[in-house]
């Protein structure tokens, strides 16, 4: 179907190729953008005067490093350079990048604005091109973002005839995904009050093309009725609020493998970073409060280490495709369903499958029912199963690891405390006490110190408790458990050493077995109302 798609996209000069992306297979625009690799050490700062084929806007940075890295791979021979510009790298290296003429152009809408303000001479043949492709186009039309994107068009469509000439795409996996009414608009729809209307995939559509001035669009639409991946498992953990740690804890231990976690905030990545740095677990962090190095550094460990464990907010959602992901985790339920299908969609990708796990306490019920119900789902997600034997275990670690981390931000904190209080001293010639020396006996020191140390003292002991702890095998080799379910108990596989054993102790045949168990149990239940 897609080589049929591509040669038929070939094949049309002015027809806008407005595509549905799915989370398995994206309809990507390579067979119409030649493209080289710009990313040579050794590159020629001589300033050529080549032309300017085509604009890719991509949402992320991430996402534009990753773009251009396909299309070099695409046209490898072609001879036609691609130039990937995006925020928190330096202007003046990507300025020269600008200077070789690349003839591909993959960018973030807010760098390449800049850059064309500062009226870079090749992008000032940005009005000319044949080629504009928006991808993950629904996030970038929101309102309140990307607001460099609507003066970028007010740019490009101010010619009609190059307008009507050019070739434009767009792409998303929730493209036709709509919402219901709020709540306040909902309220005012009864009686004789002027009625709103629920917007309608056909209208959300109708809207995009207008705000991005299109004429004459090709709709191509390649999603599944249920937005995710058919071989994409799904279930949710139910739990207390802080109780999350544990059973995240329990997961990466007993079923090992790429996962990803999503979080909402970049707080609550910042704290899982630490805490699960401390576990041992080695995560990888990747926030847009980072340095951009250190995130492109991040996603090249993940993707090298077959177990990588990344820790997320949404700017690792859209559109990245890193190989072999197993699991995807919310830690919190989404905002919304787009993020849901776009975080999910990071694993079962190509054809193979793939877990996401929802983490779900009491408060977050009501979101994940709007969740649902824009997804128009009609069953609730299966319970993925956890062994209640080893949870005394994962607690012990866990709070073992919040206490170190928990007394370590207090040393911190006194640190600082202490560092301002010395700077002044110093400043002053003053000699304060309780900031000497902190050799000698709890005898002959102030109470401030003895505190300190006693801290430290205690911190010590926390630290050799969970190294000891973390140094035992959690799940031995060779054990099994039990987990409850509507019949009463099934079995689960053994973790073993051989690749069988792995294999069928894997998240998703976990999971598929208690989802056969409770078919089997649902069967039964309607046997016996039938007898009765």
């Amino acid at each position: 179907n897609l080589i049929f798609i591509r040669r038929y996209l070939q094949r049309t000069k002015q027809v806008i190729r407005k595509t549905m992306r799915s989370t398995t297979e994206e309809l990507d625009f390579y067979p119409s953008l030649p493209t080289e690799d710009e990313a040579s050490d050794s590159e020629d700062d001589e300033e050529h005067n080549g032309p300017l084929y085509a604009v890719v806007l991509t949402p992320t940075r991430e996402l534009a490093v990753q773009v251009r890295d396909h299309l070099v791979a695409a046209a490898k021979y072609t001879g036609i350079k691609v130039a990937a510009i995006f925020g928190g790298l330096a202007v003046a290296k990507q300025e020269r990048l600008l200077k070789r003429c690349p003839e591909i152009v993959v960018a973030t809408p807010g760098r390449l604005w800049e850059l064309y303000q500062q009226e870079n001479p090749h992008l000032s043949k940005i009005e000319d091109i044949s080629f504009l492709v928006i991808d993950e186009t629904d996030r970038m039309v929101e309102k309140g973002h990307f607001e460099e994107l609507r003066s970028l068009l007010k740019v490009l469509n101010a010619n009609e005839e190059k307008k009507q000439t050019r070739q434009n795409f767009i792409f998303s996996a929730t493209l036709t995904l709509v919402h219901d009414l709020p709540e306040h608009m909902q309220r005012r729809n009864v009686g004789k009050r002027p009625k709103f209307i629920k917007q309608t995939p056909g209208m959300k559509i109708q809207g995009l093309i207008e705000e991005l001035g299109i004429s004459q669009p090709k709709i191509v639409d390649i999603t599944r009725s249920q937005q995710t991946a058919h071989n994409l498992t799904e279930c949710r953990l139910i739990c207390s609020i802080d109780q999350k740690d544990y059973y995240l804890y329990y997961f990466v231990q007993r079923h090992p493998g790429r996962t990803i976690v999503f979080c909402n905030s970049i707080d609550c990545v910042k704290r899982l970073t630490t805490l699960f740095g401390l576990l041992e677990c080695a995560p990888l962090p990747l926030h847009a409060n980072m340095v951009q190095k250190q995130r492109l550094k991040n996603l090249e460990r993940f993707r090298d280490n077959p177990n990588g464990f990344l820790i997320a907010t949404d700017v690792a959602a859209r559109g990245l495709d890193i190989p072999n992901v197993e699991h995807v985790i919310h830690y919190q339920v989404p905002r919304t369903s787009e993020n849901y299908v776009h975080r999910s969609g990071r694993t079962a990708r190509a054809n193979k499958n793939g877990i996401t796990v929802m983490l779900m306490e009491p408060g977050e019920v009501k979101n994940y029912v709007k969740l649902y119900k824009t997804l128009d789902r009609s069953e609730d997600l299966p319970l993925f199963p956890v062994s209640e034997k080893y949870l005394r275990a994962v607690k012990e670690r866990v709070n073992l690891a919040r206490e170190v981390d928990k007394l370590e931000l207090k040393q911190r904190r006194t640190q600082s405390e202490i560092g301002w209080m010395k700077k002044h001293a110093e400043e002053m010639d003053m000699i304060i006490d309780g900031f000497n020396d902190e050799s000698g006996s709890d005898q002959d020191e102030d109470a401030f110190v003895i505190e300190r140390r006693r801290d430290r003292m205690h911190l010590e002991n926390i630290r050799g408790q969970l190294r000891s702890l973390l140094s035992k095998p959690m799940f031995p080799s060779g054990f099994s458990f039990k987990y409850p379910t509507s019949t009463g108990q099934l079995q689960m596989p053994a973790i073993g050493n051989s690749a069988t054993d792995t294999d069928k102790g894997s998240a998703v045949n976990v999971m598929k077995a208690a989802i056969e168990d409770l078919k089997e149990a649902k069967k039964n239940r309607n046997k016996k109302r039938k007898l009765a």
